[in-house]
């Protein structure tokens, strides 16, 4: 029965630390298409006295037109006293960034558009894109400190059962010791314990992945967020199995050359 409780303490320890690295790796890359999306549909609208096809700006990916011909049309229809044509008209430009700006550097960009002659005036809707920003990159430290913790105090555990096993074949260890047996042979029990809680732990990892990434309430927000998810469900278990099994190979040597 005790033997159990530490396979389970072990496999357990394992499977929160894979657990944590494949939501870390999802979340990355929900996060990544979630800014794409933002910077895709954002942009910064400039007035100005005269036409321009290019502005050389730090950030700004194109320049395009806005078509004002239908507020003119409507201007007209309400003025009809007024000659339009004897008017200057400004024109008017939507700024496309080639990634979501931080606050300081959408502040930076605003004040050098600002100091455009021919640049009457810009709006950069700074309030809200601050906001985002603020949020998405306080999320990303989160699950950076998240998975940090669950990863160290993982790998503790990790540790810590197997110097309980180190113990119990103490013994057996030390005569092979005696003779001169080499590490990986010294402590080919606990290597083998190590190898086949990595693969239980891969097992019910990726059971819950699996049903996490399929979910209602997952779809749900992924819908919300009006992004194109999709993931390589194959290749995320090749990494989180190369993971496993060097957590447990590195825990395993540390253990085994202890002097303890």
């Amino acid at each position: 029965m005790t033997n159990i409780k530490s396979h389970i303490t072990l496999i357990l320890a394992l499977v929160s630390i894979l657990l944590s690295i494949f939501l870390f790796r999802v979340f990355s890359n929900i996060m990544y298409l979630y800014k794409q999306n933002i910077v895709d549909n954002y942009s910064i609208v400039i007035v100005t006295t005269s036409k321009i096809d290019t502005i050389n700006m730090p950030l700004v990916e194109k320049i395009i037109p806005i078509d004002t011909s239908k507020q003119l049309q409507n201007i007209k229809k309400k003025f009809k006293n007024i000659d339009l044509s004897s008017i200057q008209l400004p024109y008017f430009y939507k700024l496309k960034l080639s990634t979501l700006p931080s606050p300081k550097e959408l502040k930076n960009l605003e004040k050098r558009l600002k100091e455009k002659a021919f640049v009457k005036r810009v709006l950069t809707h700074s309030s809200s894109q601050t906001k985002i920003y603020n949020l998405l990159m306080l999320l990303n430290i989160l699950t950076k400190v998240f998975m940090l913790i669950v990863g160290v105090l993982g790998l503790l555990l990790i540790i810590k059962q197997l110097e309980v096993w180190k113990l119990l074949h103490s013994e057996r260890m030390y005569i092979m010791e005696l003779f001169g047996a080499p590490v990986w042979f010294k402590g080919a029990s606990l290597f083998k314990i190590a190898f086949v809680n990595s693969i239980l732990s891969l097992i019910i990892t990726a059971v819950f992945a699996y049903f996490i990434i399929n979910s209602s309430i997952f779809n749900t927000i992924i819908k919300e967020l009006n992004i194109s998810f999709s993931i390589n469900f194959i290749n995320e278990l090749l990494i989180l199995f190369a993971v496993s099994m060097v957590i447990s190979l590195i825990s395993t040597i540390l253990v085994v050359t202890s002097k303890k």
